[in-house]
């Protein structure tokens, strides 16, 4: 890999950037897959409907994240960014024209595909560029502002309706602020060697997760949840509630963006201070606490927030939104630590297509337990899957020592 020389001032400079147009970015998709949900649902299909429409969104992760080792070196990091941007765009632009569910499969898929391309070539590009002495502080600082984003789309959810095309043009709007504030990164695009643009896709992905499973695979837990949670939370708490309660099901969303926030640059910080292995293990089973004890706080949603039943409810779905947004900040700096180059966009890549299958199965597994069992088989699925990632990763870290010392990876 070709490196420009960056002096500090530039680094900081192509860091602040990068942080600020992904941030942005990331409000269309917070914005979106409830918004698509809610309009499904009022057009009367079924909770397994509308979680197939949302699973081809993450379809389209997977097809980057396997083609990333070639797409993403051809085109460099900042041309891969702007082409996920025309594809988010001109998606948003497409899906309130088209208000077809098949049409939306389609739809959804190509915006999943700028989505990937848009997230896959900039959280490699910032790992890249970052020391990893303060790798785990300024990763907090890239997910707190990201998280930011995300929960500023349910805010805006919630007060429009989704049978409009506004929703969407406040999306796009994002998408034009992010390319305007990419635009001085070209000055210290990072280029690649045509050996590394030459490099093995599917062979060189296996490679990367074969040396870190338990991290890798944590993206798709969190796939999991995404998809779920966003699909379905606010639909979730909606049918506990009561149809009339639809903001408290969309600040159930934003409440839990809110609380990642404010726990990303803590979790960033104790990764430079700590075993980021044992880090990424305690925020799973703190999560696992939240989501169990969710559904038994709900009524709390009722209350006003101050008194002792709404704390308690929005301080667990703040811990959970905290904690989730945690395990991504301590799995990419567990990237950045272990891979560089090449190596590194196609550890991103499997990052992303894990989190891309999660995301897949998050919708059609939640929406199918709320379908069979009723709304309990949205807290009870999450809970599931939490917890036999936890054992896994518990049993990792545990013989993490004897399997570095027989040269097997994490």
């Amino acid at each position: 890999m070709s490196e420009v020389s960056l002096s500090p001032r530039d680094r900081l400079f192509c860091l602040i950037a990068l942080i600020g147009a992904l941030a942005v970015v990331s409000t269309t998709s917070s914005l979106t897959w409830p918004i698509l949900s809610e309009s499904l649902r009022n057009q009367g299909f079924s909770e397994p409907a509308i979680s197939l429409n949302a699973a081809a969104q993450f379809a389209g992760i997977v097809i980057v994240a396997l083609l990333a080792t070639k797409i993403i070196p051809r085109l460099g990091f900042l041309r891969a960014i702007i082409l996920g941007l025309v594809l988010v765009a001109s998606m948003l632009l497409i899906l309130p024209l088209m208000r077809d569910y098949y049409a939306w499969f389609l739809i959804r898929f190509v915006l999943g595909i700028g989505n990937s391309l848009l997230f896959t070539a900039g959280d490699t590009w910032i790992n890249q560029i970052l020391d990893d002495r303060v790798r785990g502080r300024w990763l907090g600082i890239y997910s707190t502002i990201g998280m930011a984003g995300w929960a500023v789309g349910p805010i805006i959810g919630s007060q429009m309706d989704p049978e409009t095309i506004w929703p969407f043009l406040v999306g796009i709007g994002a998408v034009l602020i992010a390319g305007t504030l990419l635009g001085p990164t070209r000055k210290i695009e990072i280029g690649f060697g045509e050996e590394e643009q030459r490099g093995s896709g599917l062979g060189k992905l296996l490679l990367v997760f074969v040396a870190a499973p338990t991290v890798l695979l944590s993206s798709a837990m969190f796939g999991v949840l995404e998809g779920g949670m966003q699909s379905f939370a606010h639909l979730y708490t909606m049918d506990v509630l009561g149809q009339e309660f639809r903001q408290i099901g969309y600040a159930v969303i934003w409440v839990g963006s809110l609380g990642a926030i404010f726990f990303q640059f803590p979790a960033g910080w104790l990764a430079d201070k700590m075993d980021r292995g044992w880090l990424l293990v305690i925020c799973v089973f703190v999560l696992l606490l939240a989501l169990a004890a969710f559904p038994f706080l709900i009524e709390g949603g009722l209350k006003p927030w101050w008194t002792l039943d709404g704390l308690m409810l929005w301080g667990v779905i703040s811990v959970w939104g905290g904690t989730m947004g945690a395990i991504f900040t301590v799995g990419i700096t567990l990237l950045g630590e272990r891979f560089k180059s090449v190596e590194l966009v196609a550890a991103n890549a499997v990052f992303s297509l894990f989190f891309g299958i999660g995301g897949m199965v998050g919708p059609l597994m939640v929406g199918t337990a709320m379908e069979e069992i009723g709304p309990s088989g949205f807290p009870l699925s999450l809970v599931i899957v939490v917890l036999i990632y936890g054992v896994f990763a518990t049993y990792r870290q545990m013989t993490r020592k004897a399997r570095i010392a027989r040269g097997k990876g994490d």
